[in-house]
């Protein structure tokens, strides 16, 4: 039975609005930061600077949650200070100022997630397929808003994409208000240390370490895919068709995985995603010209990150005791799309120039094949 403290309808319509506006961001803002002037080492710096906000910060709001009466209560401050932050970007007329506003308002973005990652999942208990039926809403508001912008911006300048964020923004914050506190509030906290002696096990290393690999490999995908098929001829409309294809894949692996999961063991099912992914980035690297490949790679996404996302939330579940589980939900946010992401927009950023966008796809791919060795050789085959 599902707890009336959390209505599963609005809880899902949190992560429809919050994945929409990451629709915004994942596909249109490289592209919206290119219609300002910044040309692509500077696009990879900017992107990595929201990535580098994401470390920290999940971690500083885990810690600051005791502070606050409810995770509600936080994540309320935290969208009214994002819309207000964000709102700055009018005024952003430099690379600095560019920078100083993305993370700013990344950094109370940052604190909404891994709370509501973490009362969902506490929310479904052992009732998994709860999770990916909430989840799911999420890819629905990213596919809803990834295909009306590209028609839009085939209309409109992409500058206009600023206010669409803000809208979305605005929704969120209504929505967390009208979501009850939780009748448990803070989970009782754990012994003291005990967060830092399970990170220094190494089955939390491995698992830390092959999620950076995975998210580094998705750097250019992230910052550069929707610039890489424009210089290629591709129009908004078609970019935001691509983009929602793949999350169309994801939709279907999330809504289905709780049937699929027990196929294999957690770890088959993490090697054989980072596998596929490492084959989606050759395809989009080589054969970028020919649209039946692209549409094949995007599929893939249902592999790249809805069955590695769905995994590493059994992982956790599995690694970390209920009260850490919080915290560990920060942790995941902040080393996997923090370090991970950072360090994949920086590197593509640096190399795009220099090397082209094919070859740093090709080496987007063997950050795939390390995270796959990473993930065979180390993860424990019995789990799940």
């Amino acid at each position: 039975m599902m707890s009336s403290a959390l209505p599963f309808k609005r809880l899902s319509f949190f992560y429809a609005l919050y994945f929409a506006l990451l629709g915004c961001i994942a596909p249109y803002w490289g592209l919206f930061l290119q219609n300002r002037s910044f040309n692509p080492e500077q696009i990879g710096q900017l992107m990595a600077c929201f990535g580098l906000v994401r470390i920290l910060a999940p971690n500083l709001w885990a810690y600051w949650s005791r502070y606050f009466r409810t995770p509600m209560q936080m994540v309320r401050w935290a969208g009214m200070l994002t819309m207000l932050c964000f709102s700055l970007i009018w005024w952003a007329d430099s690379f600095v100022s560019m920078a100083a506003v993305m993370i700013l308002y990344g950094f109370f973005w940052a604190a909404m997630l891994p709370q509501y990652e973490a009362m969902t999942l506490q929310h479904c208990g052992t009732q998994a397929d709860i999770y990916g039926r909430i989840r799911m809403w999420g890819s629905i508001g990213f596919v809803l808003v990834v295909l009306g912008a590209g028609y839009l911006f085939e209309w409109i300048s992409v500058g206009w994409l600023p206010l669409l964020m803000l809208s979305l923004m605005a929704l969120i914050g209504i929505n967390s208000l009208t979501l009850p506190e939780p009748a448990e509030g803070h989970p009782q906290p754990a012994p003291s240390g005990q967060f830092l002696n399970l990170l220094k096990s190494r089955p939390v290393q491995v698992f830390i370490l092959m999620n950076i690999l995975l998210q580094i490999s998705h750097g250019p995908y992230y910052t550069f895919f929707s610039i890489y098929l424009e210089n290629h001829g591709y129009k908004p409309a078609e970019i935001g068709l691509l983009w929602s294809l793949g999350v169309i894949a994801e939709v279907f692996l999330f809504w289905k995985f709780h049937r699929l999961v027990s196929f294999f063991s957690w770890r088959t099912w993490c090697v054989l995603s980072l596998l596929i992914t490492a084959v989606r980035w050759t395809l989009i690297g080589s054969l970028v010209d020919f649209w039946g490949w692209l549409l094949l790679a995007q599929l893939g996404h249902a592999f790249s990150f809805a069955a590695m996302h769905a995994v590493s939330m059994r992982y956790i579940q599995h690694l970390f005791p209920r009260p850490l589980q919080g915290r560990a939900q920060a942790m995941y946010s902040s080393v996997g799309f923090g370090i991970g992401g950072a360090l994949g927009a920086w590197l593509s950023g640096s190399l795009w120039l220099s090397l082209g966008g094919s070859q740093v796809f090709f080496l987007a791919t063997l950050a795939a094949v390390l995270g796959a060795w990473v993930a065979w050789k180390g993860l424990d085959k019995q789990d799940g």
